[in-house]
């Protein structure tokens, strides 16, 4: 486990720290909004499952940033410029996102973590709960060959296929769905109430869609995001199949570049026991096999 820091705090100490002038800010779901920025220096380099540091210039309540993950980039004129980010309303920070428009500007650091980097496999499938898409389309779009990330840009091995399996509440927390698809991602949806695609959790999703879909004897692997005992729960679902499974983690954050330890997950060491890790640098992306889940 301790091997993969040196890579991690890399990031951190190369992370750019600039003001990003907003370029494109809506609603796209039930209090959830998408805001793109122009930093280049950030689209540029970022990978999928990393994040940045945002943070409201010349205010102090709130006064820490937050971290976002890179939803995607964007190439204006030929060079990656544009960043995307998707954001909850959830606190003082996020609601007072909201009220910023176009022109205006945010203090912005990263790319930060250490982002996916997953083995080669016939069958990937993705997995979000709530507003865990954030941290996978690029990932997807990365593995079907639409699109490269990185500066130099990485070479992914390509998956024969890519399915998108998302959990809500309900159909008004979906958001953007038709990104994944026209990325061309096998789309299914699950709500709790039943309100859009299949009644019940994302794991009963992954019951009724991706088993059958294993069947045919493709490799496969899992990339999760989203609440703690979600991914928890995908986590097993993948065990008990022997698939391999991989998380990003939402532990929250202060500081983003690991001096803080606000963001320590309990990560499982090779003598069998756990330590903190710091979800900033370290992470946040885990092998699910690593991950000391909480009862």
């Amino acid at each position: 486990m301790t091997a993969a820091a040196p890579a991690a705090i890399c990031h951190a100490d190369h992370a750019g720290h600039l003001r990003a002038r907003i370029v494109a800010h809506a609603q796209v779901a039930e209090r959830t909004w998408r805001i793109r920025l122009d930093c280049p220096e950030i689209a540029a380099r970022a990978v999928p499952g990393q994040f940045a540091m945002l943070r409201i210039p010349d205010r102090y309540d709130p006064l820490l940033a937050r971290p976002l993950a890179v939803y995607d980039t964007f190439t204006i004129d030929g060079k990656r410029r544009h960043a995307d980010f998707i954001y909850l309303v959830h606190g003082k920070f996020t609601t007072a996102l909201t009220g910023l428009r176009v022109g205006d500007e945010l203090a912005v650091w990263g790319p930060l973590g250490n982002g996916f980097d997953l083995p080669a496999v016939d069958h990937l499938v993705l997995v979000a709960g709530g507003i865990g898409q954030t941290a996978l389309l690029a990932l997807g779009r990365e593995r079907l060959g639409g699109a490269a990330y990185g500066s130099p840009a990485r070479a992914a091995p390509r998956a024969r296929r890519v399915t998108f399996c998302w959990g809500a509440r309900h159909a008004g927390m979906f958001g953007d769905v038709d990104d994944f698809r026209a990325a061309g991602l096998d789309v299914h949806l699950a709500t709790l109430d039943g309100s859009a695609g299949v009644r019940g959790t994302v794991v009963d999703l992954l019951d009724t869609v991706v088993s059958r879909a294993a069947a045919g004897g493709e490799s496969m692997h899992v990339a999760c995001c989203g609440p703690g005992p979600m991914m928890a729960a995908v986590a097993n679902w993948a065990a008990g199949r022997q698939t391999g499974c991989h998380v990003s983690l939402e532990e929250p954050m202060a500081c983003g570049v690991g001096i803080c330890f606000t963001c320590v997950a309990r990560i499982r060491q090779p003598d069998g026991g756990w330590d903190y890790r710091r979800t900033c640098v370290e992470g946040p992306v885990f092998d699910a096999r690593d991950v000391a889940w909480t009862e």
